[in-house]
């Protein structure tokens, strides 16, 4: 629990200093990502909390929810960035405390907000798995909205935090392309790909959010959702693949998910078993929001 406290509280705090600064485009970004994820703990209920705290989450998905708005449209919703900065003591007792939410007239629900950010892309190409001639690249990736799924649909929402590599400060421009194949490894839906990521030592970190735009209802119980490491290389002037990992129906679950990571090319059709990159364990690190709309 509190390792999640932690990544809201850190999330939450960079939204409010970008709102702050006035960079509204990456505020919206973190403000949503943050409003999904308290949304779906507060109609799901997967850390098991009690109703109290569940309802100062259902209560923070709301007002994260009017400020969006509040940004994107123009609309009054009488929050505003004083309240949010109001809410930073709060953020550091969510989820493990019984703290009181700050901010009167704000109702709890469960709403998920569609994104409104400008800053993601439309559909991207069907990109193979080889290497690439350098070209243009969309510096905010190509990552889509929110879609509007139908009632009874489950939607998956995928926050991809980190990527485990023994080198991870040698990559440039690394970037997550995350695809939806199915048992014959043909993609379902647009390709995505995060903005790049920043490394230390041991990791690469992305912290972007995935909206797959497919209900995972209406896909095959053999497919799968693949992530591959891709890097630029300066010297060859290419775009590359360094590894990939797969996650497959039956692992997608609400929570923290690790996924091994595996030598390229990526087997799409899995009908081979996959090499380990290297005898040092590493990992893709995700969390997943499974939510059925109501």
């Amino acid at each position: 629990m509190e390792d999640t406290r932690a990544r809201w509280d850190r999330a939450f705090q960079e939204a409010v200093d970008y709102d702050t600064w006035g960079q509204v485009e990456e505020a919206l970004e973190g403000y949503q990502r943050l409003q999904v994820a308290a949304a779906a703990e507060y109609v799901e209920n997967v850390l098991q909390l009690p109703m109290v705290r569940r309802d100062g989450i259902g209560k923070l998905a709301t007002a994260l929810k009017y400020r969006i708005e509040e940004l994107s449209k123009g609309a009054n919703r009488s929050i505003g960035l004083s309240s949010m900065k109001n809410l930073r003591g709060f953020m550091k007792e969510i989820i493990i405390s019984d703290a009181a939410f700050p901010l009167s007239g704000v109702q709890a629900e469960g709403t998920i907000t569609p994104s409104p950010s400008p800053f993601v892309a439309g559909p991207a190409e069907i990109r193979q798995d080889r290497d690439d001639d350098a070209g243009a690249d969309d510096a905010d990736g190509s990552l889509r909205v929110a879609p509007a799924h139908q009632r009874g649909d489950v939607s998956l929402v995928i926050f991809i935090e980190k990527w485990g590599l023994k080198d991870a400060m040698s990559y440039t421009d690394p970037r997550v392309v995350v695809s939806v194949r199915d048992e014959k490894g043909q993609a379902v839906e647009a390709v995505q790909e995060t903005p790049v990521g920043r490394s230390n030592l041991s990791y690469v970190f992305f912290e972007n959010t995935v909206y797959i735009q497919t209900p995972i209802n209406q896909l095959s119980d053999k497919s799968a959702i693949f992530f591959e490491f891709r890097h630029f290389k300066p010297k060859k002037s290419k775009k590359s693949i360094k590894a990939y990992c797969y996650m497959e129906m039956d692992e997608i679950k609400n929570g923290p998910v690790t996924l091994e990571v595996y030598k390229k090319p990526a087997i799409y059709k899995r009908n081979k078993k996959p090499a380990l990159l290297s005898i040092k364990p590493l990992y893709l690190h995700l969390d997943l929001t499974v939510q059925q709309r109501s």
